[in-house]
């Protein structure tokens, strides 16, 4: 009896000690199904963020998971422009394009500092389409982003 309840409680802090240890938000980066719901879940810390019209900068001093930071409701299918630079100091992180029919694609996945800045097009469909910053464990970033249409969203 006393071997079964000295088990029982190596057990119970087994699973409380690896409990502690698990981050949901670290699950997160390379899965397409999680990526393109309709909600967010992430760790933000000192980070420092400006919007105007359609430009999105921010300085992130620590992300983990995906935050939603541009939303589209296309009326039909067209084009919109996006011009950005990153620079990644720490971790790894992706912008990722949801469409309507929840089909993620990566506008650009970065680790280091990128050299210029990219300017390219998006096709957006008809629905809605949104944009998510992806981050892997303790990445810290800056990102400078443009956008022809749409509406940008807050980070955090």
């Amino acid at each position: 009896m006393k071997a079964g309840k000295l088990l029982g409680a190596v057990l119970v802090m087994v699973c409380v000690a690896a409990g502690c240890g698990f981050n949901p938000m670290l699950a997160v980066y390379d899965d397409n199904a999680k990526i393109a719901g309709d909600t967010n879940t992430y760790n933000l810390s000192n980070y420092e963020q400006v919007q105007s019209d359609l430009h999105f900068t921010a300085s992130v001093g620590k992300m983990e998971g995906m935050d939603t930071i541009w939303v589209l409701d296309a009326e039909e299918d067209m084009t919109v422009d996006i011009t950005y630079q990153l620079s990644v100091f720490s971790g790894k992180m992706k912008l990722v394009l949801i469409d309507p029919e929840k089909e993620v694609s990566v506008i650009v996945e970065c680790d280091s500092e990128m050299e210029e800045t990219v300017q390219s097009t998006l096709d957006v469909k008809k629905g809605n389409n949104r944009i998510k910053i992806v981050a892997a464990e303790n990445t810290q970033f800056d990102i400078d982003m443009t956008l022809s249409a749409g509406g940008l969203k807050e980070l955090g």
